[in-house]
């Protein structure tokens, strides 16, 4: 019965080359794989080019796989809040700032990862203005201003001097006496009146009637 240990040695030997050869085809398969996947491709991004503060909005990629891979979506944002960081579709919610106050612009910078089932990856960035529009109004209403009238409690009282708007702090300043005292600058409506190129700014009960006389930003409504 000298021949049963050569039997078993050659049944065994077997097994190990069809399992090697089994692993040499798999490894070979994953390698060839890896040769030829491609990554995903980015057909749309879709985003805002400006939002106001607080603002909900949507972020979109359309992408697709040569190779029918399912993808896989990571969203990065540098500020704001994101309901969501995965999927081809989320919502952000811009950066909120306290009502009484005003912010200038804010760049926001948005990331999407794709990722395919072969660790292949394709990634898109943008920017999106976020402003505030109290500000931008400050911004345009900045300069110097000649005060030709006052009215309180429906009153009219003649006056003299200047007023100035400052960008920074949304505040008007009226000159008396050669010297300018600042002010907080409430603002409950603006009415332009473009026939007699006067601006109407409601402060509280105070309405100033203001004739733009320099510095003004928009020029088809310069004196």
């Amino acid at each position: 019965m000298k021949f049963l240990p050569s039997v078993f040695f050659a049944l065994r030997f077997v097994v190990f080359f069809f399992f090697g050869c089994a692993l040499l085809v798999l490894m070979s398969c994953a390698e060839y794989e890896s040769w030829t996947n491609d990554p995903p491709e980015i057909q749309t991004f879709t985003l805002p080019k400006e939002v106001r503060y607080g603002e909900s909005v949507r972020l979109k990629v359309g992408a697709f796989d040569p190779e029918n891979d399912e993808l896989t979506y990571t969203w990065e944002v540098s500020a704001g809040t994101l309901a969501s960081e995965q999927g081809a579709e989320i919502q952000w919610t811009a950066p909120e700032i306290p009502t009484s106050e005003i912010e200038p612009d804010e760049t926001v910078r948005v990331h999407v990862l794709i990722r395919d089932g072969g660790e292949k990856v394709a990634s898109k960035s943008a920017a999106i203005i976020v402003y505030s529009k109290t500000y931008r109004i400050a911004e345009a209403l900045s300069g110097s201003y000649e005060l030709v009238r006052t009215q309180i409690a429906g009153e009219t009282t003649e006056a003299f001097g200047s007023m100035r708007l400052t960008t920074a702090t949304f505040t008007r300043e009226y000159e008396r006496n050669n010297t300018f005292t600042e002010r907080k600058w409430l603002t409950v409506s603006i009415l332009h009146d473009q026939k007699h190129r006067r601006c109407q700014r409601f402060l509280g009960n105070l309405l100033w009637t203001l004739r733009i006389c320099r510095n003004y930003s928009t020029k088809q409504e310069k004196c």
